[in-house]
């Protein structure tokens, strides 16, 4: 039976045992069944009476416990700080949900005496990143990669565990530890690890009470006694009986950045080439260069002959060394950039490694990344990208031909049967320096052009608009020009009517006056009356008319205007009655219009129609404003008499003046019965 299937069929028992436990209302006995409780189960505060032994001890909170099943958590209130890892415990209480599984929320803790941990397991890392041991005493085996300080009291040491790294936190400072870098490593530890709010186990970790947990299985190899190493034999297949121990190579830095990145170009030659058939073609040589990663940055200048060591791990396509120290500088030439093309910079044979590209590139773009400017660029149609590690933006215009130099870097790789062969690469620039300008780019780029669209599409835009706001002037002038010329006309008329007609008229009523003050025949002096009757009578529209035309303010409401018509009628005219009804604002022009058209129905029922009654009607709807004109004079004969006869006007203009507003008129008249002239103007159609 597989250990799978043994696990397995060991939860379904447990499992069980726990429903029976469930239906019995028994207390948890057992960290198996508290451990294994669903979360919301665990929220009932189920009773729990369990004998454990202390594994760790956290603070006066929260102390770690293991029995024969498993480990869980306690949490007390108030805190306890007499509890020592080997405590033999009975514990009471109910249950806590956890942050990753159940635990005991204690009401009653009794020692039953001391004796020692809990027995540990050996885990492996899946062991620990499962949270299969979890909160429970564990061994762990691997070799020491970094010890540094965690806070003020403890430290933390990172411990390779095959191809993956532990964290390993040890409540002890720095000062007291034993030498544990690249040592050989078997530590006794309580497995944790940080949870996240979804109850997950995020990453692994385990902790430590005191160095005497932390045994040295085998002394990390002298520094002295370590050879130095080629570059392109690091993680090959060999006869190294520990192949990751640290490495020490020598070589002449290429570059250094301030995040710990170095470059090394290495000094020692590599062992022979591998043989080939003779019909093969030659492989590329191996880059005799490799990227470092330093614990601690160091100020390395590109040119120094520096010796490092570290240890050795795959990064992308080509070994690399982390975790690296820096054992010794002197100073050297400055680095030669190996001068490549295209296809050789994009097949791996350099990654790592400072080269010139033979080809010129063409800047197509560049934006700030999270650690300076990320470069796009194409050469000879094929895209390139280039990072230049810098605060400044570069000054570089969009277009510009340059010629590169920086550092390889194998981005992806592909693989091809059993070969894994490099797919994209980028350059990583040391500086400024590392990009020639070659052609500076052409005026007329495409922003420039955009930015000239744009000014110029504005420009058109902006004529438009002073064009339409010419038109407008313009056309306001002419209206003003119009009125004017209008308002010159009107006045001319009214000077001619007042020194011509009027006048002539005046002489017309004096020599009437003076004819009837001598004896005449009675049908001669009834005569000379109704002809001075009619004088003045002409006279006074004279005067009316030449008022109309010398009014140059802004033409009273229709309202107002047609009580006027009423102040001007005639002494001896009938009476004029007005029915005037509220209406909603209309144009001067049209107010001026309808007052026209009341007094000249007014006039023609004065003259023809020898009316006694007049009433004059105004009114509207939401949809129409009416005129009315009723008189009871003796009526119109026919229609034809008011399309227009011989010598009379009056009902054409009336016409006239109803198209010029876009209304309508209708005559109503039976002989000897009087007539109705109606006006209907629409009122959406109101029109100057």
């Amino acid at each position: 039976m597989t250990n799978a299937r043994r696990l397995a069929l060991a939860l379904t028992v447990w499992l069980c045992i726990l429903v029976s436990s469930f239906a019995a209302g028994a207390p948890l006995s057992r960290a198996i069944d508290i451990r294994m409780l669903p979360y919301e189960r665990s929220l009932e505060k189920l009773p729990v009476d369990l004998t454990a032994t202390v594994g760790f001890v956290e603070n006066g909170g929260t102390v770690f416990v293991q029995d024969d099943t498993a480990g869980t958590h306690l949490h007390f209130r108030p805190a306890r700080n007499d509890l020592r890892v080997g405590d033999h415990l009975r514990i009471q209480g109910t249950t806590t949900a956890g942050l990753y599984f159940p635990g005991v929320d204690v009401a009653q803790l009794k020692i039953l005496g001391h004796d020692a941990p809990p027995m540990a397991v050996p885990a492996s890392y899946d062991d620990l990143a499962t949270g299969r041991f979890h909160y429970q005493r564990v061994i762990v085996e691997g070799l020491g990669r970094t010890l540094t300080p965690l806070d003020e009291n403890r430290s933390l040491l990172r411990l390779a565990i095959g191809s993956r790294v532990l964290e390993v936190r040890i409540d002890a400072p720095l000062e007291t530890a034993p030498a544990l870098i690249d040592a050989r490593l078997r530590i006794t530890a309580l497995a944790a690890g940080g949870i996240n709010d979804r109850r997950q186990l995020v990453f692994p970790y385990i902790r430590v009470t005191d160095w005497k947990d932390v045994v040295i299985t085998k002394a990390a190899p002298a520094l002295a006694a370590l050879p130095i190493t080629s570059v392109v034999t690091l993680l090959q297949f060999g006869a190294a009986d520990e192949p990751h121990h640290r490495a020490r190579i020598r070589g002449t830095v290429l570059a250094a950045y301030p995040d710990g990145r170095v470059f090394l170009r290495d000094a020692t030659p590599p062992p022979p080439p591998r043989e080939t058939p003779k019909d093969a073609q030659p492989e590329p040589p191996q880059s005799p260069s490799i990227a470092i990663r330093l614990t601690t940055p160091v100020n390395l200048t590109p040119g120094q002959h520096a010796e490092i060591i570290g240890f050795p791990i795959m990064a992308g396509f080509s070994a690399s060394l982390a975790d690296a120290h820096v054992l010794a500088t002197e100073p050297d030439a400055p680095p030669v950039a190996a001068v490549v093309s295209l296809k050789e910079f994009q097949d791996g044979s350099h990654d790592a490694d400072l080269v010139h590209l033979s080809t010129p590139a063409v800047l197509n773009d560049f934006f700030r990344s999270a650690d300076g400017f990320e470069l796009r660029l194409t050469s000879q149609g094929t895209p390139l990208r280039a990072f230049l590690i810098q605060s400044d933006r570069p000054e570089l215009d969009i277009g510009t031909s340059v010629e590169l130099t920086g550092i390889c870097l194998v981005e992806s790789s592909t693989d091809k049967g059993f070969r894994s062969q490099a797919e994209r690469a980028s350059l990583l620039l040391r500086s400024t320096e590392d990009i020639q300008v070659i052609h500076s780019a052409p005026f007329w780029t495409a922003g420039r052009l955009v930015i000239a669209s744009s000014i110029l599409a504005g420009l058109v835009l902006l004529a438009f608009i002073w064009i339409a706001a010419q038109r407008r002037q313009i056309s306001i002038l002419s209206n003003r020009i119009v009125q004017q010329a209008t308002l010159d006309e009107r006045q001319r008329i009214a000077r001619e009517f007042h020194d011509t007609l009027e006048q002539e008229l005046t002489g017309l009523s004096l020599r009437l006056d003076a004819a009837t003050t001598r004896p005449l025949e009675d049908k001669a002096r009834t005569l000379i009356e109704t002809s001075r009757s009619l004088v003045s009578r002409i006279q006074s529209e004279a005067r009316n008319l030449v008022a109309d035309l010398r009014d140059t303010e802004q033409p009273p409401e229709l309202a107002s205007a047609l009580r006027e018509i009423q102040l001007r009628m005639p002494p001896n005219a009938p009476a004029l009655q007005l029915d005037l009804h509220p209406i909603p604002p209309i144009p001067g022009p049209v107010s001026h219009h309808l007052r026209m058209i009341a007094q000249e129905a007014i006039t023609n029922a004065l003259k023809h129609a020898q009316a006694t009654v007049l009433t004059l009607h105004l009114s509207a709807t939401a949809e129409a404003l009416t005129l009315r004109l009723t008189d009871n004079g003796q009526g119109l004969a026919a229609s034809t008499a008011t399309t227009g006869q011989p010598g009379h006007f009056g009902c054409m203009g009336i016409r006239e003046r109803c198209r010029k507003i876009n209304a309508s008129v209708d005559w109503q008249s039976q002989p000897k019965q009087g007539t109705i002239i109606t006006v209907l103007l629409p009122l959406d159609r109101l029109t100057a």
